[in-house]
């Protein structure tokens, strides 16, 4: 680790950063004008409304965060936020817990956030799973308790020119609470299906330090209860007996096993009595400990000293796909009714912000430090190496990955008078930042061929899987040691004009000491026309630098492509294999971004209407999944063995996100004391491609159709988000009674069900669903059917009841009219019949994790909170 006087000098030779000036009267929770409250996000030079900024800002306290009783800050934020997004996935590994964001129909790299201003660590893992978030890295949100915050400001502009890498589609901006006094609170969740027991506890408490100084240290524990709306597994489970009185595998397809549909050979008797509720399809289990602080402390010569940051631990525990105890996947001696490999995940974050601020010669300036480290380390459990036999362990450390981030950084800020009543205001300062990502391999055990081969079956005396399942752990060769850093230089300018027209424009230029240099650039302005009328607008270009983790990730992951399982293998794109394959270097994604706007206000009424379009171009994604025994053959002969299916890293596409975000608000306070308020937002956005890479040409000549970014990895970026999203939101308080109303519609998304299927597959498949079909590659007769899943509509209702000034109760519920996604194309006996099981995975799961909502069903919450 490097020493902190280092960084320190750094930091005063090379004056730093492009991040959101945060002075004491900006940063200042309490600060409101008449017209609402003040945000610092979005301009260094803060001090105005939302409604006044020059771009669309949303704050959203930490009181409307918490409501309806949710214990997680990224599900706060999807309700909170119509143009936020955020799936659930499904047995996905670490993106389980870290569920990806989206902002504006754009993926997690390309959303950028701060934590007061100061920009904030992504976690180390790459996310490999098939889903949404594929090939990205986000932040964790779990790492700071809600309790620690004031509020949230999100930036719904490209804003690269002011905060750098990463703020494409724009900024989450988290404001910790710097009052004094105490607060605590105490939640219960659980589903009405009587599962997903969570509990949550909570306390934070500020103390003055001397006239405008304070500490604040928040504590908190989460444990979250595992939900599961899987059905039983009807499939063929041990092996048949055919009229030889010889073993035969089990048939996989839907009912094989209950005699819906043809067994493989005679059911083994054992059939009859097997428990079949194996599967597990919802939310996963964890436990979540968190402890943040936040100091502000003046000094003698009005210098203000800052620091801020904490720690957080997560563990969790995923449940992965059931193995029959017929299948190749078992060690009969070992799980003789079969098992669920699972994984253990521990997640750690630690990070500190140190800083001064103060005003010198007529400059504001502000000298900081920010150190960040994400640890993830995983371990398979009740798991099996098949190829140790007998002898094989039940547990196998899969492997871990670090990042560290250290930045350092000062602004410098500066009001010109100009002979009128509004100055030139001016900001400037540099960058400097640190980066380094580790990835560790494994247990030998979990990816070594012990050579032993099937003692039994009908595939007995051949050899069996290598390496513990789910998928192999990291081997030697997955290890990967990368570092960079950077430097950038920006500067800002903002006037107002006329106490009307507000103008400002920001640039900025970074080097990389892996990719080189660029260059960005923002205007913007906000014009004041007549009766709270104002029209605004923006035009920036942004860039995203590769993470380090997109550069250097290595793994094996167990997938569901198309309803079929399998391994396959993500190589870095210097790995020999990918190269092979024609993986090249990634390249920094570009952006250029405009948005137009108007917005009025009167009398307790404010309304917002932006439009957008934003470019990107190099997006940076894994590849679709070449899976071909000519490709594997190829890479064996040049000394690649063992890759049955491989995907790497590349700038696949260029695509053009296109939307509009509208918000009104209304609050209204009544004679008799009692208050209402209403907000209606909405978003509306669709990306369409501009490029699409075709297939690389190491895979082209080997008659390899695959294209380097196949039809679902395409969905994923442009239908797996709802393309629009509304929410209504109703408050109304009387006395010391409180009720919320929200209702939520979540718009339609799109995924690929399943490849390559016949016309009378395709005819027992989807009567009855909303489906799209799309020419197979392979097979012009044949289809790939995209499934579409319905818009719904969730409310969350909440009471609450202010007992005495110290303590409030609370008792409402999440999705109260038990609203559940549209269900998989199901596996049916006239499906098995056409030669196909459904989208469904033989029936077990009805779910998809494409819903933008989860499929947990209503929950109910009751919550205590005291503060004094």
């Amino acid at each position: 680790m490097r020493s902190f006087a280092v960084v320190l000098c750094a930091a005063c030779a090379l004056p730093l950063s492009a991040l959101a000036q945060e002075t004491s009267r900006e940063a200042d929770p309490s600060s409101q004008s008449p017209d609402g409250e003040i945000i610092v996000t979005g301009s260094r030079f803060g001090g105005r409304t939302a409604t006044q900024s020059s771009t669309p800002v949303d704050s959203i306290s930490r009181e409307e965060l918490q409501q309806s009783g949710r214990v997680d800050l990224i599900q706060m934020l999807k309700v909170q936020v119509p143009s936020f997004s955020a799936p659930r996935p499904l047995a996905s590994g670490v993106g389980d817990f870290i569920q990806p964001p989206s902002l504006r129909g754009l993926g997690a790299g390309e959303l950028l956030v701060l934590v007061n201003g100061k920009r904030r660590h992504t976690t180390a893992d790459l996310n490999s799973s098939n889903g949404i978030g594929r090939g990205d890295v986000a932040v964790d949100f779990n790492a700071i308790p809600t309790l620690a915050l004031s509020r949230i400001e999100v930036l719904r502009d490209g804003a690269a020119a002011q905060y750098g890498s990463d703020a494409i589609s724009g900024v989450i901006n988290m404001i910790l609470d710097r009052s004094v006094g105490t607060r605590a609170q105490a939640s219960y969740v659980q589903t009405t299906k009587g599962d997903g027991d969570t509990y949550e506890v909570s306390a934070s408490t500020g103390v003055s330090l001397g006239n405008e100084g304070v500490f604040r240290l928040t504590a908190a524990y989460l444990d979250r209860g595992g939900t599961n709306r899987a059905r039983p597994d009807t499939r063929q489970q041990y092996f048949g007996m055919n009229a030889a009185g010889r073993p035969v595998a089990p048939s996989a397809n839907y009912g094989s096993g209950v005699g819906l549909t043809p067994s493989n050979g005679t059911l083994d008797p054992r059939e009859a009595g097997f428990n079949r509720d194996v599967f597990q399809q919802g939310d996963q289990p964890s436990r979540n400990y968190q402890l943040f602080y936040n100091l502000v402390a003046p000094t003698v010569d009005g210098t203000e000293v800052y620091s801020f940051g904490g720690y957080n631990r997560l563990d969790g525990d995923i449940r992965y796909l059931f193995r029959r105890p017929g299948q190749d996947e078992t060690v009969r001696a070992l799980y003789p009714i079969g098992y669920s490999p699972g994984l253990d995940t521990r997640f750690e974050n630690v990070s500190t912000a140190l800083g001064l601020r103060g005003d010198l010669a007529g400059f504001g300036w502000d000298l900081s430090t920010v150190y960040g480290v994400s640890t993830v380390r995983t371990s398979y459990v009740n798991s099996v190496n098949v190829s140790l036999g007998a002898a094989s362990p039940a547990r196998f450390y899969r492997g871990g990955s670090d990042f560290y981030q250290w930045t350092s950084n000062l602004d410098l800020t500066r009001e010109i008078p100009l002979g009128d009543d509004q100055p030139l205001r001016l900001a400037f300062g540099t960058e400097y930042r640190e980066e380094t990502y580790r990835l560790f391999s494994g247990a030998p055990d979990g990816y070594r061929n012990g050579g032993v081969l099937i003692p039994d079956g009908p595939n007995a005396g051949r050899p069996g899987p290598i390496g513990s399942q789910p998928g192999p752990s990291n081997g030697p060769d997955d290890r990967a040691s990368i570092d960079r850093n950077s430097v950038a230089a920006y500067a800002e300018l903002e006037k107002q004009f006329f106490d009307r027209l507000l103008l400002s424009g920001a640039v900025r230029h970074e080097h990389y000491s892996d990719f080189g240099d660029t260059t960005n650039f923002k205007v913007a302005s906000r014009l004041g026309l007549f009766g709270g009328f104002a029209l605004r607008g923006s035009y920036n270009t942004g860039f995203r630098a590769p993470a380090l983790a997109q550069s250097g990730y290595n793994a094996s992951n167990t997938l569901i492509l198309n309803g079929t399982q399998a391994i396959v293998r993500v190589a870095a794109v210097d790995n020999p294999a990918a190269r092979l394959a024609g993986a090249s270097d990634l390249k920094p994604e570009k952006s250029r971004n405009v948005s137009v706007g108007a917005v009025f206000e009167a009398s307790g009424f404010t309304a917002t209407l932006d439009a957008y379009r934003i470019k990107v171009r190099d997006r940076i994604a894994i590849s679709s999944t070449f899976q071909d025994a000519r490709l594997t053959n190829f890479l064996a002969a040049n000394g690649q063995s063992g890759f049955a299916a491989l995907s790497f890293l590349t700038n696949a596409v260029d695509t053009s996100t296109q939307g509009i975000d509208l918000v009104m608000n209304y609050r209204h306070r009544f004679g008799d004391g009692s208050q209402f308020s209403g907000t209606l937002a909405g978003n509306y956005n669709k990306t369409e491609f501009d490029r699409i890479s075709g297939t690389p040409t190491p895979i082209a000549a080997l008659g390899i159709a695959t294209p380097l970014f196949d039809l679902t990895q395409q969905l994923r970026f442009s239908d797996s988000l709802p393309r629009d999203k509304i929410t209504l939101d109703l408050n109304y308080a009387r006395g010391p009674f409180t009720l919320s109303v929200t209702n939520t519609r979540y718009g339609r998304v799109s995924t690929v069900a399943l490849l390559n299927r016949t016309p009378a597959q395709v005819a027992a498949l989807v009567p009855g669903y909303d489906v799209q079909l799309s020419p197979a590659s392979s097979n012009a007769t044949n289809s790939d059917i995209i499934q579409r899943f319905g818009a719904k509509v969730l409310t969350d209702v909440e009471l609450g009841w202010q007992v005495t000034p110290a303590l409030r109760l609370s008792a409402g519920a999440q999705n109260l009219f038990d609203l559940y996604p549209d269900e998989n194309i199901a596996s049916t006996v006239a499906s098995v019949e056409a030669g196909t099981n459904g989208a469904d995975n033989a029936g077990t799961q009805p779910y998809n994790a494409i819903s933008p909502f989860g499929f947990n069903g209503r929950s109910v919450f009751v919550r205590a909170g005291l503060s004094f």
